[in-house]
């Protein structure tokens, strides 16, 4: 069996995906001869491969300090700041002429300066096609607003309502202007147009606020409770939000801005819409700094993938390091660092971070988890089971059926510290809370087979796991395993032959393939698998079993 675990993002990860519709600093390259615009520029492109946009903005600026009339340079050059937020990109948008993003950004710098006579005639220019045609109404509508003519920017608004891809993009900010014009009357007949979406964050927050301004606590009240009903991760988060419903949303025309591009960022979710999504959001963040949830979001696509960069990963922590204790988001946000510090190899940061939530939510069982989560991928087990002690006192009784996973985590820990007894035992409960869990049904059964204990409850438990998740290479193994251990050498090795299918980069599902062959008499074919299984970096106890195979069957005579 290929150790399952629940993975440190599978408790709090559904934080980013439930925003509406989501700054890494520049670093400093290396001083280079004025003609060495070539070798900057190899720098910056292998920045850009490594999805590390501040050190290609880096290394861009120092090409183009050597070659600054290569309209190339410019060109990526100007690219990457936007994903960096750099200030770099204000300086290159006017060498880039014809470029939807860079007269978005001279806008935005007219909005901050608060010219809106000026930012209106730079988002005139957007081209009427393809994505920026649909960006610039509400854009243009911002700039009316900043003129003080709200009446006209909703009216601009109302035609492109039913825009089959934006349409409650550019309803919920007419509703926004209306509401910041205080037009009270205006502002309820569209937000309840906008009323009734599927619950999430930031639309819970605007809406809340919306309904806590108009003398509608109740309603308010259950906003943000449908929100945590519908989001049971954030639930740390609701103080907070309460605590701030009464804040209006958007104060400027400015902050409108920002929130379009939120808006906007948040309906961009196909994977090759991933660069604009960014920029919108960057946009957002270079317009209001403090709109939280943009840096959640964010973060989240900066950490995205399934296997980030520590690039990556870094400024993903750094654009949530901003976020301050007196934010309504604080708590989420302190979450997403804790996960982003624990992929850095930062484990004890994570979890000084996660007790600092926990002294402030002493009864979350979730972030007693999470802590626990921590400990455990790093191998500290003895810290992680109290952690998951504590996590199931918090749980209370009746016990929910979620409390399963504390059983599972726990019991991991028990047996990586030698105490099987106790840890079949918190399988067992376990299974009594969630009895179809594949992963504790494996994990049980196979620890069985691997003691030579129960074999023919460990078969039948295995095929049962398959039976709910028929595609998971682990818990295939692991019946292949059981059925080798039973003799039944054919049936295992078309089972641990299915199971290296699955998972191929796998050493211990490779090594139980090597193990079949040999029970069959293929030595041949064992060796070959054996090697294979060294060569994919087992775990050290796993590599030593190995070894000590290869050595017994194939050393050299004496």
């Amino acid at each position: 069996m290929a150790m399952i675990v629940i993975p440190v993002f599978a408790r709090r990860g559904v934080v980013g995906a439930c925003i509406l519709l989501g700054a890494c600093a520049a670093v400093d390259p290396p001083p280079v001869a004025p003609d060495n615009a070539y070798g900057a520029f190899l720098a910056a492109r292998y920045a850009d491969s490594q999805n590390d946009p501040a050190a290609a903005t880096g290394f861009y600026a120092v090409a183009l300090r050597a070659d600054p009339g290569n309209r190339a340079l410019v060109a990526e050059g100007f690219l990457a700041a936007l994903l960096a937020g750099s200030k770099q990109a204000d300086r290159l948008a006017a060498q880039v002429p014809d470029n939807a993003l860079a007269e978005m950004l001279r806008g935005n710098q007219a909005a901050l300066d608060g010219d809106f006579g000026q930012a209106e005639a730079a988002y005139a220019t957007l081209p009427r096609d393809d994505l920026a045609g649909l960006i610039k109404p509400v854009l243009l509508a911002w700039a009316q607003f900043g003129q003080g003519d709200a009446a006209g920017a909703v009216a601009s608004l109302r035609p492109v309502f039913n825009n089959p891809q934006f349409g409650t993009v550019f309803l919920l900010n007419a509703a926004l202007i209306a509401d910041a014009a205080h037009d009270q009357m205006g502002a309820a007949a569209l937000y309840a147009q906008v009323n009734g979406q599927a619950p999430n964050l930031r639309l819970a927050q605007i809406l809340a606020s919306w309904e806590a301004r108009s003398g509608q606590a109740g309603a308010a009240a259950q906003e943000l409770s449908a929100l945590v009903a519908a989001h049971p991760d954030l639930a740390v988060a609701l103080p907070g939000l309460q605590a701030q419903v009464q804040a209006p949303v958007i104060g400027t025309a400015a902050q409108g801005l920002a929130e379009a591009y939120l808006t906007l960022a948040g309906s961009l979710g196909q994977p090759q819409q991933g660069f604009l999504r960014t920029t919108f959001l960057r946009f957002a963040l270079g317009l209001r700094p403090d709109l939280t949830a943009a840096r959640l979001l964010l973060a989240r696509v900066q950490a995205g993938g399934n296997a980030p960069t520590q690039a990556q990963l870094a400024q993903a922590l750094a654009t949530l390091q901003p976020i301050g204790p007196s934010d309504a988001l604080y708590a989420p946000a302190s979450l997403q660092e804790a996960d982003l510090l624990a992929a850095l190899n930062r484990p004890a940061d994570a979890v000084a971070l996660l007790d600092q939530l926990i002294a402030a939510n002493p009864g979350d069982p979730d972030l007693l988890a999470q802590a626990g989560d921590v400990l455990r991928n790093t191998g500290n087990y003895d810290g992680a089971e109290g952690y998951y002690d504590r996590a199931l006192t918090a749980a209370g009784q009746p016990e929910p059926a979620g409390a399963w996973t504390l059983y599972f985590d726990r019991g991991i820990c028990e047996d990586e510290t030698g105490d099987w007894t106790a840890a079949q035992a918190d399988m067992q409960a376990a299974l009594n809370l969630s009895p179809n869990q594949p992963y504790v049904l494996n994990y049980l059964a196979y620890s069985w087979a691997l003691r030579g204990e129960r074999l023919n409850e460990a078969h039948d438990m295995l095929q049962e796991a398959v039976g709910l998740d028929p595609n998971d290479g682990a818990v295939i193994d692991s019946l292949g395993y059981v059925d080798l251990r039973q003799g039944h050498t054919k049936a295992a090795m078309a089972l641990l032959t299915q199971a290296v299918e699955l998972d191929p980069d796998d050493a211990e599902v490779n090594a139980h393939l090597g193990d079949a062959f040999w029970q069959a008499g293929e030595s041949l074919q064992a060796d070959y698998q054996w090697q294979r299984a060294l060569a994919l970096k087992p775990d050290p106890k796993l590599r030593a079993q190995i070894d000590g195979k290869i050595k017994q069957f194939f050393a050299p005579p004496a």
